[in-house]
């Protein structure tokens, strides 16, 4: 278990400093998304035009395009900063994982078949966790997103997730959750800032912020993540605590 580096330090601690801090994050992305509405807004209008000289339409619409994007990450950055949900707090707040199975084995082969790599999910009855579907889905999509980016990139890429009932994959009671995939060599620093935001060891393309995501939406659930690297192989690890009977 020590080889896991955990996103503990993760956890929002509700109180008067993390509200302000979501208050001036959102006012921020929409102060920046309406100037990003007026940048597409009028870069739209100058694509418009018939004759426009090439290298003129080429720079506009280059204006459009990184202004979409910088609309697309400032959604990014609501979800990494906690803005946008709350906490799951009441233990009868549950998520039948076996219910959610079929739709989420379709969702997560569909990620892995756009990225050209192999899936597989592996479990056995388990019981309800405590939390939130939606939380839960998101987090298994970050997840597996993230190894399905890294695994397309090596020969026979291919992401696994194993889920396991309390007490066969780790002591206590925690429903276990791993997300394995083949990828390209990670160094230690590499590891020890995998929830770091924007940090990614992937293309210019990639914001960085899909497992500090996962880490903000574990910990508002009171589950614990990890992650770990050993021979070529990424692992994650999302232990989910078990509802109230």
């Amino acid at each position: 278990m020590s080889e896991f580096v955990f996103a503990d330090s993760y956890r929002l601690e509700p109180g008067p400093t993390r509200d302000f801090y979501q208050m001036f994050m959102k006012g921020l992305v929409h102060k920046q998304n309406n100037l990003m509405g007026v940048i597409q807004g009028f870069s739209s209008l100058i694509l418009y035009e018939d004759d426009l000289d090439p290298t003129v339409r080429e720079n506009a619409q280059q204006m459009q395009d990184s202004a979409k994007a910088a609309s697309d990450m400032n959604k990014e950055i609501l979800a990494a900063s906690g803005s946008n949900f709350g906490n799951v707090e009441d233990p009868n707040d549950s998520v039948q994982l076996g219910d959610m199975l079929p739709f989420l084995t379709e969702k997560l082969e569909g990620i892995c078949s756009e990225h050209g790599v192999g899936f597989q999910l592996n479990s056995k009855t388990i019981p309800a966790v405590v939390g939130d579907s939606g939380h839960v889905n998101e987090i298994l999509t970050r997840l597996v997103l993230n190894a399905a980016e890294a695994a397309k990139d090596v020969e026979n890429g291919a992401v696994a997730v194993d889920i396991f009932a309390p007490g066969e994959a780790s002591p206590g009671s925690n429903v276990d959750l791993f997300v394995r995939n083949n990828c390209s060599e990670l160094t230690e620093g590499d590891l020890n800032r995998a929830f770091e935001p924007f940090h990614t060891t992937k293309t210019a393309e990639h914001v960085g912020l899909g497992l500090t995501t996962a880490a903000v939406y574990a910990g508002q659930m009171g589950m614990r993540i990890g992650v770990r690297y050993a021979d070529n192989m990424f692992t994650s690890w999302l232990a989910m605590p078990p509802a109230s009977a």
